[in-house]
C-alpha cells in the first residue's frame, strides 16, 4: 500500500521543491524525501530569519523569506516542516509573499506520518520482509464464525485538562473513553476511569496514558484490547473491529516515527540522555534477552510512537508484564524533573520500549500497520 500517492506525484512533477524550516523536523523531512523511495531534489530551505538557523542543511542552502523572491518561483511547492504550533503563522507569512502551493508536513500531521510510512515500507523491502497493512489484511476477512463472538475494546485516553476539540469525532464513537489520572482530580469526564480496581492512576503525571494501559492490563477482559488518545486515533471503522475479531492479526501498530541520525540521538536532543541510559540498564538487568533489540532500536531510524497499539489480550498482557517492571525500575532511579514536559519521561521511554518489545517479537506475531489521525 502506497500512501499519499497524489501528493508525491505533485511533488515529483514540480520544477522547484522548497522546505520551510531548517531545524530538527526539517532535518527528518529532508532526509526522508531525498532518500528512497522518493529521491526528490530539494532546491532550498526557507526560514523567517537566519538568526537562529544554520545557513546550510544537508548541502541545501537555507535562505530567509525576505530574500526568497530572487530565487524561489511563486509556483514552487513549499513543504512546511516544523512543529504544529507554527503552522498557521508560517502559512500566513508565505501567502503574504505570494506563495500558495503549500504542503503542511508538520511533525504530528497525518501527511508526514504517511510519507514516513512509504519510507518504512521501502526499508522492509530491503530487508526482504513483507510490510503488512490493516486495510489489506482485513480486506480478505470474509466470513464470520458463528461459534465465536470475540470482544474488541479500544480505549481512548482522556484527561480533565484536555483541550476542546473543534473537529467532529463522531466517526470514532466505537472507542471507549477512559479517564487517565482520575486519582488526581475529583472531576469525572468518562464512565470508565483508571482509578478503580488494580491501578496506578496516581502516577499519571509521569506515566501519561500508561496509567490507562496499566488499568486495561489488570482489569479488561476482552479478546483484543487497544489504546489511543483523544487527539490521536486509529484510522479504523466500526466494522473493522468485527473483521479483526475473526482475522489472524496479532498486533496493530501505527506507522513508525522516523528519526535521523538515529532514535537515540533524537531522544538525546529532545529529552534527558541519562534517562535513556537508565532504560538500557533496566533492560540489561530485567530483560537481558531484549538487549540486542534495544541496541538495534537506538542505532536505527524508526520507533513506534504514542504508546498506541491494538493486540490480542494475551499479547498485551505479556507486553505489560514486561514493560511496567522496566518503567518502575527507571522511575526509582531517574532524577525528578522540574519541567512539566520532561516530567513525562516515563511515557517517552515507554514509546521506545514498545518498539523494543515488538522488534524482539517481529517473527513471533503477525504485526500489521495502521494510519493514525491527529486532531490539530
Amino acid at each position: 500500500m502506497y500512501y499519499a500517492k497524489e501528493l508525491m506525484e505533485r511533488l515529483r512533477g514540480s520544477h522547484q521543491v522548497v522546505i520551510f524550516g531548517a531545524r530538527l523536523v526539517a532535518f527528518q523531512v529532508v532526509n526522508c524525501l531525498m532518500s528512497k523511495p522518493y529521491q526528490l531534489h530539494i532546491d532550498y530551505c526557507l526560514v523567517s530569519s537566519l538568526n537562529e538557523n544554520q545557513k546550510c542543511l544537508m548541502g541545501i542552502p537555507v535562505i530567509e523569506l525576505e530574500e526568497a523572491e530572487s530565487c524561489i518561483d511563486k509556483d514552487a511547492m513549499i513543504v512546511i516542516a516544523t512543529s504544529e504550533k507554527y503552522r498557521c503563522s508560517i502559512e500566513s507569512s508565505l501567502r503574504a509573499f505570494g506563495y500558495f502551493h503549500l504542503i503542511p508536513m508538520t511533525f504530528e500531521s497525518d501527511l508526514w506520518s504517511e510519507v514516513q510510512g512509504n519510507y518504512y515500507q521501502s526499508f522492509w523491502a530491503m530487508r526482504g520482509k513483507k510490510y503488512l497493512t490493516v486495510e489489506e489484511e482485513l480486506s480478505v476477512v470474509r466470513q464470520r464464525r458463528e461459534d465465536k463472538n470475540p470482544l474488541v475494546h479500544i480505549y481512548s485516553v482522556k484527561s480533565h485538562v484536555d483541550r476542546t476539540l473543534k473537529e467532529d469525532c463522531s466517526r470514532f464513537a466505537w472507542e471507549i473513553p477512559i479517564q487517565a489520572g482520575a486519582a488526581l482530580t475529583e472531576q469525572r469526564i468518562c464512565e470508565v476511569s483508571d482509578d478503580c480496581g488494580d491501578n496506578i492512576s496516581h502516577k499519571n503525571r509521569e506515566y501519561c496514558e500508561l496509567t490507562a494501559l496499566y488499568w486495561i492490563w489488570k482489569n479488561d477482559k476482552s479478546d483484543y484490547a487497544g489504546l489511543c488518545h483523544y487527539r490521536r486515533h486509529f484510522e479504523l471503522e466500526r466494522e473493522d473491529l468485527e473483521k479483526l475479531s475473526f482475522s489472524d492479526i496479532d498486533v496493530i501498530l501505527t506507522l513508525p516515527v522516523l528519526n535521523f541520525p538515529s532514535v537515540r540521538e533524537v531522544y538525546r536532543h529532545d529529552h534527558v540522555e541519562q534517562d535513556w541510559e537508565m532504560m538500557l540498564e533496566a533492560v540489561r538487568k530485567l530483560a537481558p534477552d531484549y538487549l540486542a533489540s534495544a541496541i538495534e532500536l537506538q542505532n536505527g531510524n524508526f520507533y513506534y510512537g504514542y504508546n498506541m497499539l491494538i493486540a490480542r489480550k494475551e499479547i498485551l498482557n505479556d507486553y505489560c508484564g514486561w514493560l511496567f517492571p522496566i518503567l518502575f525500575y527507571c522511575e526509582e532511579r531517574c532524577e525528578k524533573k522540574e519541567d512539566a514536559y520532561q516530567s513525562r519521561y516515563i511515557g517517552f521511554l515507554a514509546e521506545r520500549l514498545l518498539s523494543i518489545y515488538f522488534i524482539h517479537h517481529e517473527d513471533d506475531f503477525k504485526i500489521v500497520h495502521v494510519r493514525k489521525h491527529f486532531i490539530e
